[in-house]
């Protein structure tokens, strides 16, 4: 993407991939594999020559397609609701070209997606920011769904948040504002929404490819984490808590919520992945919903209840009775 942009204005591949490591050969080439510093590298070479403009990171997300989020996008294209799409992009993240974090705040009447950009070299962070924050809106546009953007929340100057903030999505959102963070509001309804290309056997199908894809990332990179879901997995009828997982690997829970911190997970939201993906599997082969409640250590059906629609963007009796209808 940041190579089109470069090109948009004029600039070659020799100004844009000097001193990256990358070479011309390696951009024709649909399966090389860059490095974040590659990224990094790259982003510098551009702003170096058109300098650190507002609204430079906007124009790059809009060269996204649907093909760059891989299995990803076929399982957000594939998903039934809009709540279940931004599950699985904010579950899956690590498997798609993007460098901050996104995770999912809920209120009363709303949502909030977080948008962290603190692990970026701060020389290039307002540039992916921006860039990661459009790229959330594209995607609804690819996946054809306007995501109405209640307020939206960017770190940086004022001035640089009103440069952005005239264009597109930016300007169709009523509230655009310098906040400590990066933020997008909407409405907690906008969840249920479904989607126009919903496929319940598509989604399922692409889920496990993407639950064993990113086991196989985390196994090479982030050992802890690969061992913690492990556990989590290896019993589908006792769920443990964090204290028995840390003893069984001969550390403190402590410790264990550190190291885990710093490969950048947590112990709850693994869990919530484990029982998210246990309860559709389980509710697939036919479980009772009081059934999978139990089984995935919920005190109350109720309790849940609320987690699924939360993971889903519908009930776990709404998600049984749409694999019905597609059967």
């Amino acid at each position: 993407m940041m190579i089109a942009v470069g090109h948009a204005h004029g600039l070659d591949d020799a100004t844009l991939l000097r001193r990256t490591g990358i070479t011309a050969e390696n951009l024709a080439d649909e399966f090389a594999q860059f490095w974040v510093d590659q990224e990094f590298d790259v982003a510098r070479n551009l702003l170096g020559a058109l300098g650190d403009r507002p609204g430079l990171g906007v124009e790059t997300a809009r060269h996204a397609t649907l093909g760059k989020a891989g299995l990803t996008g076929l399982a957000a294209l594939a998903s039934a609701t809009a709540g279940a799409v931004l599950n699985v992009a904010i579950r899956y993240q690590e498997l798609v070209p993007v460098l901050a974090r996104y995770s999912l705040e809920e209120r009363a009447d709303e949502v909030v997606v977080v948008v962290d950009g603190q692990s970026i070299p701060e020389d290039v962070r307002a540039f992916f920011v921006e860039r990661d924050v459009t790229l959330i809106f594209v995607a609804g546009q690819v996946l054809g769904v306007d995501i109405p953007a209640i307020e939206i929340g960017l770190t940086g100057s004022p001035e640089r948040v009103g440069e952005v903030a005239t264009a597109w999505p930016f300007d169709r959102c009523p509230k655009v504002s310098a906040q400590v963070r990066n933020s997008i509001a909407i409405p907690r309804t906008f969840l249920r929404q479904p989607m126009p290309q919903a496929d319940a056997q598509t989604a399922a199908m692409v889920e496990r490819q993407l639950g064993e894809a990113l086991r196989q990332l985390v196994g090479t990179g982030r050992g802890l984490t690969s061992a913690v879901c492990d556990r989590l997995l290896r019993d589908s009828g006792v769920v443990p808590t964090m204290a028995e997982v840390a003893s069984e690997l001969h550390i403190t829970a402590r410790t264990l919520r550190r190291q885990l911190a710093a490969e950048g997970s947590t112990f709850r939201g693994l869990l919530n992945n484990v029982r998210e993906s246990r309860a559709a599997e389980l509710l697939r082969g036919g479980s009772s919903v009081e059934e999978v409640a139990r089984l995935l250590g919920y005190a109350e059906t109720a309790n849940f209840t609320h987690a699924f629609t939360r993971w889903r963007g519908m009930s776990p009796r709404a998600f049984r009775q749409s694999l019905t209808r597609r059967t």
